[in-house]
């Protein structure tokens, strides 16, 4: 509670000099870094000893042997901090967030003295309880990424920082701005000058040297993306960035949901999208037109105190649909379902995968169909190259996937305003993924994006990136493409990536084995996490000074 009062009398004294420089004709100041550190260390650090966090490689990747083999054995221990610290929600207006500071120690010469620093943005959470400095707690439900970042960064000598977002954990923001470019991006960076200022406050051996390597998955891996993008915008571009398994061609990925295709897990993601974009500064949608009135306050679902591993309950309790956003075709006149007379277009959609069937249901489903008509009509007038209709997949390797110049449908315009394509990054660039990925569709995040930067290269000289998909599965090619990151590093990431590659395509083909593919299908996403995460270490170990 007094954290909580403590940032709103800031919030307040700020709205006070703000309202006194307008009332005397001064213009607003801009945005203060030395303003950004709320409190911290908030508590004792968490400490993890190079002991401690050894014991946590071999129990958590005890049947992942070459994946643990390949994180190495921990060099450093890590003490881990938490700070709060002042941003902005999705509206503009003044919040504040909680965060991570990953500190290495020890004797070893990467573990003290001048050391690089990673900003590594989180995955989707649904739960508002998300925190990534709780590394010693298995009930926090950041535990597995924030132990992660610990064993793959910190223990092998980066200061990591890692913010929990606005609108989680001790954050006041009453909501997530979710996929929303412009202040996931601003909430990052402004993570990652409080985690510094605080780092400066500790003083102690191990300091900071001016690098910066920004890299997330998931969610995080689009928030990683668009902070690089900012930092660029801002004239101070980070060392390198490795974006992982984002949906950096937002409004293609919403549009191939809609052609017919929806996600694993989009019950929960739309209803964090829609809270989010209930949320801007121009433009807001009202959820509830976007909802089946049966669930048309899905909006206000997430994040709260549920996770993952609790929607079932959710959904026990008729507040969501389990797989199905959309309705199906009625089977006969008179039976639940859409008619296909009064929707002939969405009955020439297929009832695609990854979820096939289970992602429609002909009486219980999250999505409008009169509002779904409207957006496939809205695809229809103006397609994204990157999701042609009817949902048949594009060919990014073949053609630069564009985006529609002026979509109609206020949904879509917000999705194109926050897609990523338009991007150009000026550091070298790598991202990772799975191309049989059920959640974070493969086409529209890394393979469209890849396109687009190809699409480049004949006008710009400084481009430097890679793309690495891990999965050689169904006869697939160890995919590795690369442009002008040079024959050494090329050779090197090519080492590790077909490392990765071979063991991370066994390790599905294990679990859909052992589990059934189903189950193969629910953890593909969540699996490849620590796979890129080694990647990217790899590929930033290349650009250190």
């Amino acid at each position: 509670m007094r954290l909580a009062n403590s940032t709103v009398l800031l919030g307040a004294l700020g709205a006070i000099a703000l309202c006194a420089r307008a009332s005397a004709g001064l213009p607003a100041p801009p945005h203060r870094a030395a303003a950004t550190l709320l409190a911290g260390p908030l508590g004792a650090p968490a400490t993890l000893s190079v002991q401690a966090l050894d014991t946590m490689l071999r129990r958590d990747f005890a049947t992942q042997p070459t994946l643990a083999r390949l994180i190495g054995k921990p060099v450093c221990g890590v003490r881990v901090y938490k700070f709060s610290y002042a941003t902005v929600g999705g509206e503009g207006e003044a919040t504040d967030a909680s965060g991570a500071l990953m500190v290495p120690s020890g004797n070893a010469a990467r573990c003290h003295g001048a050391r690089p620093v990673v900003l590594y943005t989180h995955g989707t959470a649904i739960n508002h309880a998300e925190d990534m400095a709780a590394v010693t707690d298995p009930g926090n439900p950041a535990y597995g990424t924030a132990t992660r970042v610990a064993l793959v960064f910190a223990a092998h000598g980066y200061i990591a920082v890692a913010p929990n977002y606005a609108g989680y954990d001790l954050s006041t923001l009453r909501y997530h701005p979710y996929l929303n470019r412009a202040q996931q991006s601003r909430d990052a960076i402004d993570s990652l000058t409080a985690g510094r200022q605080l780092l400066r406050r500790l003083g102690g051996s191990t300091r900071d040297d001016g690098e910066l390597f920004v890299t997330g998955y998931s969610q995080g891996g689009f928030v990683s993306m668009a902070t690089l993008r900012a930092l660029d915008r801002r004239g101070t571009p980070a060392t390198a960035g490795a974006p992982m398994s984002g949906p950096y061609a937002l409004l293609a990925m919403a549009d191939e949901i809609f052609l017919g295709h929806p996600d694993f897990g989009g019950t929960a993601y739309l209803p964090l999208v829609l809270n989010s974009y209930a949320h801007l500064t121009h433009g807001s949608i009202d959820p509830r037109r976007v909802f089946s009135r049966r669930f048309r306050d899905a909006a206000s679902l997430f994040p709260g105190p549920h996770g993952f591993r609790d929607l079932a309950k959710l959904v026990a309790a008729g507040q969501l649909p389990a797989n199905a956003l959309f309705q199906s075709t009625s089977a006969a006149p008179g039976a639940p379902g859409f008619s296909a007379k009064r929707y002939p277009a969405l009955a020439a959609l297929p009832e695609g995968g990854p979820l096939a069937r289970a992602g429609f249901d002909p009486s219980v489903y999250l999505v409008s169909t009169a509002f779904r008509a409207a957006y496939v009509a809205d695809v229809e007038a103006h397609p994204d190259a990157a999701a042609p209709p009817p949902g048949s997949g594009p060919r990014p390797s073949t053609t630069a996937p564009t985006l529609p110049a002026d979509p109609q449908l206020p949904m879509r315009r917000v999705a194109k305003a926050n897609d990523l394509r338009n991007y150009t990054p000026s550091m070298p660039l790598l991202m990772c993924g799975g191309h049989r990925d059920p959640e974070v569709f493969w086409q529209q995040g890394a393979g469209a994006m890849t396109a687009v930067l190809r699409s480049k290269i004949p006008s710009d000289p400084r481009l430097r990136f890679a793309t690495v998909d891990l999965d050689t599965s169904a006869g697939a090619t160890r995919t590795v493409v690369e442009h002008g990151i040079g024959a050494a590093r090329d050779a090197i990431l090519r080492g590790v990536a077909t490392r990765l590659q071979h063991a991370f395509t066994a390790y599905q083909q294990g679990v859909d084995a052992a589990r059934g593919p189903v189950v193969g299908m629910e953890a593909y996403h969540t699996d490849a996490t620590p796979y890129c995460m080694v990647l990217a270490r790899s590929f930033f170990d290349r650009y250190q000074r």
